[in-house]
């Protein structure tokens, strides 16, 4: 009986003995992560970039695999990672968050870093925030308009020469060559909205042309008779901006090209800023697929 117990004992001894061997031997493994920028607050979408280390302390038998994921506050993570320990150290891991838009304005949350194997630990939290800003006019382009101001009430379309005109008495304001119809459909135009300000960017040749209301843009469509409607394609105001495609400054609109100003940067941006000014969502036509007459309205 003593014999029993006292195997019994030197076993016990044995496993206590074995796991304390068997914890010493085991390496230390931390992670620690931070966010750059911590705060951002500007055009979105925002890239917050996430720097860290996996440090190895205690390493008695390498190579060391170490396997780890990227967790978010948002409940996504990342493929879990290895990387291997030949010695104590640490080594650098980094991620990046792409986040923020229209329908996510304001956002504050959190990665770390997940240790999966051989250990499961977890890094602290690296938290942010992003706050989205819509960037200002471009520094070059202060809204300065040129406009010449007209009487809708007394225009009409006169030929002079071979070719058909609105004119406004002795001012000519709009050339339509050959084509009187469009001459005189755009005029109907012109009254049915009042205009009176024909406005430019960079004349005395033009890259872009618009119509005012004293100061005012024209709004709603635009119908004369139990057929004749306006031809307009929308514009989301939302998705708007310049870019350069082929050594060509152009207003778009996603994949749709609005405006071109070839190498005329500036009036390229000063015209971007009179749209956003005036939130003209549509860009209409007389006379397509080679029209004689554009205008710009609500």
């Amino acid at each position: 009986m003593k014999t029993r117990l006292l195997v019994s004992l030197i076993l016990v001894f044995a496993l206590i003995l074995s796991a304390g061997i068997g914890s010493a031997q085991q390496p230390e493994i931390e992670a620690s992560l931070k966010a750059i920028p911590e705060a951002y607050k500007g055009k979105c979408p925002a890239a917050i970039k996430f720097e860290g280390q996996i440090t190895v302390k205690n390493l008695k038998r390498p190579p060391l695999k170490v396997q780890y994921k990227f967790i978010r506050s948002d409940g996504a993570y990342s493929p879990i990672e290895t990387i291997f320990f030949e010695k104590d150290g640490s080594k650098n891991v980094s991620t990046t968050w792409t986040l923020g838009g229209k329908t996510l304005s304001d956002y504050e949350g959190w990665e770390a870093i997940k240790i999966v194997y051989p250990q499961d630990k977890e890094s602290k939290k690296a938290h942010f925030k992003i706050k989205c800003v819509e960037p200002g006019p471009h520094p070059e382009t202060s809204v300065k308009e040129d406009c010449v101001s007209f009487n809708p009430t007394t225009a009409e379309v006169k030929k002079i020469g071979n070719s058909w005109k609105i004119v406004d008495g002795s001012q000519w304001l709009f050339d339509f060559g050959s084509k009187k119809s469009e001459a005189e459909k755009a005029l109907r135009i012109i009254k049915h909205y009042k205009m009176n300000q024909s406005c430019f960017v960079g004349r005395p040749n033009p890259s872009f042309s618009y119509l005012l209301i004293s100061g005012l843009p024209p709004a709603g469509p635009y119908r004369y008779g139990p057929f004749e409607t306006d031809d307009c394609v929308f514009i989301n105001l939302e998705t708007l901006e310049l870019k350069n495609i082929g050594n060509s400054w152009k207003i778009v609109t996603g994949s749709q090209l609005l405006f071109d100003f070839g190498n005329k940067e500036s009036e390229a941006r000063q015209a971007l800023a009179i749209i956003k000014k005036y939130s003209f969502n549509n860009s209409c036509f007389v006379g397509r697929p080679a029209p004689s007459f554009k205008y710009l309205r609500k």
